[in-house]
This record gives structure tokens, sequence and C-alpha cells, in this order.
């Protein structure tokens, strides 16, 4: 399958397109205490909302109180290496929180219910298994243009991501409390 380009005004730009010294820093995973790991198939779509997530984990001061501020970025080649990356990015670097982005979307078969249902799971079993959020941001939908506008300004699935990496810290940060 041969991959399209995709240039919307709608979308965020891709992480790389920051500055040379911030992307290289996102690239080091060594004292991230929050790794996306993201697809690079569809990468305008997972690089918008990586940027959205980056941008509002960095206006969030909750981030920054909850020790998770320091981002790390990851791409796997596709949706279904997400939560192998995930795992092995877990037991090297030992992050707070993992963020899993991918953009699954419908075609003519029921391939996209399978592999979306086994990368999901995938994830939810590396959360329990490491005792630490795997934000779920795999995007399954019908068409190019619903994910352009979740992934983008429309919806900004980024943002909610951020606002989700908060709230589980904090919930976990009362357990671990109480």
């Amino acid at each position: 399958m041969e991959k399209n380009k995709i240039h919307s005004e709608d979308l965020y730009p891709h992480p790389s397109s920051l500055d040379e010294d911030i992307y290289s820093s996102l690239c080091d995973l060594s004292e991230s205490k929050t790794i996306i790991v993201s697809t690079s198939y569809h990468r305008e779509i997972t690089g918008s909302m990586a940027y959205s997530f980056i941008k509002h984990s960095y206006d969030t001061q909750s981030i920054v109180a909850s020790n998770t501020g320091v981002i790390g970025f990851i791409e796997a080649p596709g949706a279904f290496e997400v939560p192998l990356i995930a795992k092995l990015t877990i037991e090297k670097y030992k992050p707070k929180q993992i963020l899993a982005l991918g953009c699954i979307i419908k075609g003519d078969t029921k391939h996209n219910e399978y592999l979306s249902s086994t990368v999901i799971n995938g994830l939810r079993n590396l959360s329990l298994e490491y005792k630490i959020p795997v934000i779920n941001g795999i995007l399954t939908t019908d068409t190019m243009q619903q994910a352009i506008d979740r992934a983008g300004k429309k919806y900004d699935k980024g943002r909610d991501f951020a606002n989700s990496s908060v709230t589980m810290h904090e919930i976990i940060n009362q357990i671990n409390n109480e």
C-alpha cells in the first residue's frame, strides 16, 4: 500500500518541524518520563497528535508537577509494531507513562478491525503488566477526513491525551499516597 502525503491546514506539524535541538532532545529517550511511541505510517496524522500533546503538556503545570514533563519521541513503522516498541522502551528506559499513537483507517476488508483490536489489547496488557499509564492514542476511523479532524485542530486529540496524562497521574498519586 502506497503512503499518500497529506497536506492539510487542519493538522499540527510533525514534531520534526520543531527546532533541531528540541527535536534531538525528544529523540533522546534516556531521561524521558513520558515517551511517545508513534507510527511513521500516516505520519502527518500521528505527528499532529504528538505535536499537540507536546505543546499542551508543556502548557500544563500539572504535567510538570507530576514529574512526567520530560518527553521522548520514537517512531515505529506501523500500528501493529507499537506495542512491541512500547514494551522495549518501557523495559529499557522505565518511563512513568507511554503515549501510543497510530492511525488505522477502514478499508475494503475487515483488516482494520483485527489490527485495531490486536494493538489496543496489546497496549492494555502493557499498562497492566508494568503498572504505568499507556495512553491509547490509536485512532480508528472510517475515512481520512475523520482522522484529520481528530488528529488536527478540530477535535485536537493530542490535547485530550495530555489531559488524560495529567488525570491518570493525579489518580495514581492519590492511590499511592493513601
